[in-house]
């Protein structure tokens, strides 16, 4: 189920109270929860409206009853003083993004409301030289600029699906390495729902590499992005599925032509509806039964792919004649002094019948092929046997993953049970001696979403996470100064939400070489799995513990420094302090300064023993010994 407006959904917004409220005068602001903002506005034409602004989630004009506040907070104070009885002389979405922005006059004077409706948005107040008043709360995310009478700074954009041309659409599909719809969804500026639309529209397979995409086809698509995103009908909707609220639209989409549909006469009305009822229906997941969930989709994962792997390394052998008839063909031309990558060149576009049995090959003898209607990965140096053993020691590893999955998911599973059963005292329950997890030798924390994310602690980890743990699919994080650890983000395959990326960011800066500087922000990048390499460039060398990035990289901006430690559920955790502090009891914070690992550790050891009365528990569980591994390298100190 939609859990928040796209930005489609913000452009027909924009459109719509441009319609309805540009011209009219604001009144006063209310707070009715930490990330809800209601504005009374008088429209020209209807009068007095409610404008409700919730951060990262939605803006729409509402029938709702408002909240009653006595004495309202800080943020809808400052609005009060600086909008109340202004005229709305604008409402523009930025950049095709989900941030809107309201400019109300008063006084001669212009000032900005900016409502970012991405995760983790807030709602920023701004003077005429866009300078920051007030925010509805802190933005850790971008460090110490964002502050009062800092410049606001905006998310760096992507690529506009509204205006790319069909060249760089072209050079876009051509670079990214995936499928169609993750492409669109990962470069250009669309979600999941609408990448998917664009590809039905175009008529070609979501699932094609985009890579493999033909001249119409790129040609298909491009049309597809013009009809889809510059169509500013309005015919709002509310989309159902199995009878239950799943989706909330400006205008139909192909997408959803066989689900039923309730048609509204304003987007708003739409949005008001939809979300009030989400929110009755919809109670917020418990992060374990969200680690649970994530859990039980890797094992299927992992077992699916085990099968697949085996019945491939069965296929083989059951076309050995056709796939012996190929490798002696590489091996043929090999013997007569051609590379792979003139081998490759002669059969691709030759009209050859190996032309329709080849699809890949690179300039290692790897190579796809298409046999018996089913996609073969081949090495062309290897025989028959060989090949096929290649598939079964691949199912192997996704039994041993699978395996792992469904102990850590016994384990997820008895820690949701020991937290919901009676309280037992801690002595009971953790005083037995605990066997350590795989992943405690590294750097380790579980973020806000369930994701396991990674860090070595020396040369000798760091290669170890690479050549073990580091997978095509997951996501890893590094800093352009060196003396960082090799961060990876475990996805299991899923789509990890941009707070575990800004989680993983600060993991990544906190623990690198930049904590000894006393800098209290620095910057990293996120890259995918498969941009990791040890293969240096021709006439360089590699360090032990070193590593090649290749491709482009996504760069996160001022991250803050800081790191908390803490106890939950008798183990002691460490990592960015949204994902610990929430879990862990007793904690503390901790920031760069003066005091080395082994004198802080006494401290907090300390500071721990004061909150907890049972030593015996503590001393297993958090001593001096277990917390120095959890502190960056370079002096540090207790947060105040």
């Amino acid at each position: 189920m939609k859990k928040a407006m796209s930005n489609v959904d913000v452009a027909a917004i924009v459109e719509e109270l441009r319609d309805r409220i540009l011209g009219g005068f604001m009144g006063k602001a209310y707070q009715q929860s930490s990330d809800k903002i209601w504005l009374s506005v008088q429209s020209p034409a209807e009068g007095r409206l409610d404008l409700l602004l919730e951060a990262g989630k939605r803006v729409h004009i509402t029938r709702g009853v408002r909240p009653a506040s006595k004495t309202p907070p800080q943020f809808p104070t400052m609005l009060r003083s600086h909008l109340s009885g202004g005229r709305i002389v604008d409402i523009q979405q930025y950049n095709f993004d989900r941030v809107l922005e309201i400019a109300v006059e008063r006084s001669g004077v212009r000032n900005y409301l900016i409502v970012e409706l991405f995760p983790k948005g807030s709602m920023v107040l701004l003077d005429e030289s866009r300078l920051i008043l007030s925010m509805l709360r802190k933005m850790l995310y971008r460090g110490s600029r964002m502050a009062a009478g800092e410049l606001y700074l905006y998310h760096p954009g992507q690529l506009d699906p509204r205006t790319i041309s069909r060249e760089d659409l072209a050079l876009w599909l051509a670079s990214t390495g995936q499928d169609l719809v993750r492409s669109l969804v990962r470069g250009l500026n669309m979600g999941g729902t609408y990448g998917e639309e664009v590809c039905l529209v175009a008529g070609v397979d979501k699932n094609k590499q985009a890579i493999d995409l033909d001249a119409e086809e790129i040609d298909r698509v491009h049309k597809a992005l013009t009809e889809v995103f510059l169509d500013k009908t309005l015919d709002p909707l509310i989309v159902l599925k199995d009878g239950e609220l799943f989706d909330v639209l400006s205008r139909p989409l192909m997408l959803y032509a066989d689900l039923e549909q309730n048609r509204f006469a304003t987007f708003s009305e739409a949005l008001d509806v939809f979300f009030v009822k989400a929110e009755e229906v919809a109670p917020r997941q418990n992060p374990l039964d969200r680690r649970i969930e994530l859990q039980r989709k890797a094992i299927e994962e992992f077992k699916s792919q085990e099968k697949a792997f085996v019945q491939k390394g069965e296929l083989i052998y059951q076309i050995y004649g056709s796939v012996e008839q190929i490798l002696v063909l590489m091996a043929e031309a090999r013997a007569r002094g051609y590379s792979y990558n003139q081998i490759w060149e002669r059969i691709n576009g030759s009209g050859l019948p190996q032309a329709k049995t080849i699809l890949a090959l690179d300039g290692k003898g790897e190579m796809r092929v298409l046999l018996e209607e089913a996609e073969l990965e081949l090495n062309a140096s290897l025989t028959v046997p060989q090949n096929a053993q290649r598939y079964y020691e691949k199912a192997k590893e996704m039994a041993r993953k699978a395996s792992g999955a469904t102990i850590a998911l016994a384990i997820t599973e008895e820690l949701r049970t020991s937290k919901a059963g009676p309280k037992k005292t801690r002595a009971a329950q953790f005083h037995r001696r605990r066997k350590p997890k795989w992943y405690e030798r590294f750097r380790w924390f579980y973020s806000s979403d369930g994701f396991l994310v990674l860090g070595g602690r020396d040369a000798d980890t760091n290669e170890e996470i690479y050549t073990k743990y580091l997978e095509r699919r997951d996501l890893a994080m590094h800093t352009d100064a060196p003396g960082a650890p090799l961060t990876v983000i475990k996805t299991e395959g899923e789509e990890v939400p941009e707070s575990t990326l800004r989680e993983a960011a600060e993991f990544a800066v906190s623990y690198s070489s930049v904590w000894k500087g006393g800098l209290v922000a620095a910057d990293c990048y996120l890259i995918k799995g498969d941009q990791v390499s040890k293969t240096p460039e021709s006439g360089e060398f590699l360090k032990k513990g070193g590593f090649v990035i290749r491709g482009e990289r996504r760069y996160f901006r001022d991250v803050p420094l800081g790191i908390a430690v803490g106890i939950a559920e008798g183990v002691l955790i460490g990592g960015p302090v949204s994902a610990v502090k929430p879990n862990a009891d007793p904690s503390v914070e901790i920031e760069p300064g003066e005091f080395n690992a082994d004198d802080l550790a006494k401290r907090i050891y300390r500071q721990f023993s004061e909150k907890v009365e049972d030593r015996a528990f503590l001393k297993a569980a958090a001593s001096v010994d277990l917390i120095v591994p959890f502190l960056p390298p370079g002096g540090s100190r207790m947060k105040e």
